[in-house]
């Protein structure tokens, strides 16, 4: 592992450069739309440099688990990084659950995943089903005891990772009612990769049938968890924004059209312009989101999470759409990357609540009110953005 000791913010420059050379070698975007078609949306030997040798599984796993113990601010920083690169690796999905292991990392087995993945070796998927409401503990898991043992019944859609996860995460509930977290070995759960829009993740269907789990808390806090997940995401996205920025504006300046470059045209101009003010409406609601997960209070956290969804998940639908139409006729083609981009942030925008889902739980949270039946989440509401996951493929 070439990163041996905690990063820090200011080590984040560093830190990026690294995964920039490594990607610019085994992932240079020089025939990225072939190798996603060809290979698939995981590129295991890209992970085994990045998670292993290079370290970056570690960041986010605590010290006294085998990690680094990075800040969250050198986390995002990979995750933007990585998001602006289409990186076909599961990042995010690693980071959710350093951070669901990380509240019981002293329970052997938690410790056991913890150092699977700060070694790059383990990958563990984690369940997020349903839109989170302030004080709401739903499951789509059912947990029974059979002597001293605990098997697990239910099943999930667009689990990140499932389909080539090692471990599965979920919260499930016993008969009286109470949440616990599990672990459930991937052999014991019956998985099928879902044909998404967006090519470079992988989402999966998990059912789920009396299988052996492993309860590594009865205090979980899926809530948190969530909002977690949801500030992961959004660097990702603002990654996804900033890219198609970059790109757009470069090819502004370079492509000449009607005797001039089109950079120079004022509707062009405005276009980029607002994509700029996205995404740096989107970056500040990222290092807000950065410190609410470091410093801030569970309602921060989540008041901020919902933010930055919001934010990024904008920047990115405008960022990707625009630099489509700024690249004109050559950014419609499936040889271009434009469209991945585009569809990366489409799925993403859905993946853990819509823009009105985060829009309705930050109201809440700004004025305490309690979520009734029809704030709850139903299997039509979370079925009803599904359309966006949903593959187009060329």
């Amino acid at each position: 592992m070439i990163l041996s000791s905690a990063v820090g913010a200011e080590d984040a420059a560093l830190l990026t450069d690294t995964i920039r050379a490594v990607l610019g070698k085994a992932d240079p975007a020089d025939g990225r739309v072939e190798r996603v078609y060809r290979d698939g949306p995981f590129d295991r030997d890209l992970w085994s440099v990045l998670g292993a040798e290079i370290g970056i599984g570690a960041l986010a796993v605590p010290e006294s688990a085998g990690g680094l113990g990075a800040s969250f601010a050198a986390v995002a920083a990979a995750l933007e990084l990585l998001g602006s690169e289409l990186t076909r690796i599961p990042m995010v999905g690693s980071v959710v659950a350093a951070a669901a292991l990380g509240r019981c990392a002293d329970h052997p087995y938690a410790a056991e995943l913890l150092a699977g993945l700060a070694a790059g070796r383990t990958v563990v998927a984690t369940v997020l089903s349903g839109v989170p409401t302030p004080g709401g503990h739903g499951s789509a898991f059912r947990v029974d005891r059979i002597g001293n043992d605990s098997v697990v019944t239910g099943s999930a859609e667009f689990v990140l990772d499932g389909d080539v996860a090692d471990t599965v995460l979920l919260h499930a509930a016993d008969e009286s009612g109470t949440l616990g977290l599990y672990a459930v070995d991937r052999a014991d759960i019956a998985v099928h990769r879902m044909e998404a829009t967006d090519p470079t993740r992988i989402l999966s269907r998990l059912e789920i049938g009396a299988a052996p789990a492993t309860l590594l808390t009865d205090r979980p806090a899926p809530e948190t968890l969530r909002d977690r997940a949801l500030v992961a995401l959004a660097c990702d996205s603002l990654g996804v924004a900033r890219a198609c920025l970059d790109t757009a504006v470069e090819y502004a300046k370079n492509r000449v059209q009607f005797g001039r470059v089109i950079g120079g045209f004022q509707a062009i101009k405005h276009m980029l312009a607002e994509v700029a003010v996205a995404v740096e409406l989107a970056d500040s609601a990222v290092s807000h989101a950065v410190w609410a997960v470091e410093e801030g209070t569970e309602h921060e956290l989540a008041e901020a999470a919902a933010i930055a969804a919001l934010a990024c998940g904008d920047a990115a639908d405008l960022a990707t759409a625009t630099n489509i139409q700024v690249h004109g006729g050559i950014g419609f083609t499936w040889e271009h990357t434009a469209h991945l981009y585009y569809r990366r942030a489409l799925t993403s925008s859905v993946l853990w609540g819509t823009a009105d889902d985060h829009a309705q739980r930050l109201y809440l949270l700004a004025t305490g009110s309690a979520p009734s039946a029809a704030d709850a989440p139903t299997t039509e509401r979370l079925r009803e953005p599904a359309s966006a996951l949903f593959a187009t493929e060329p």
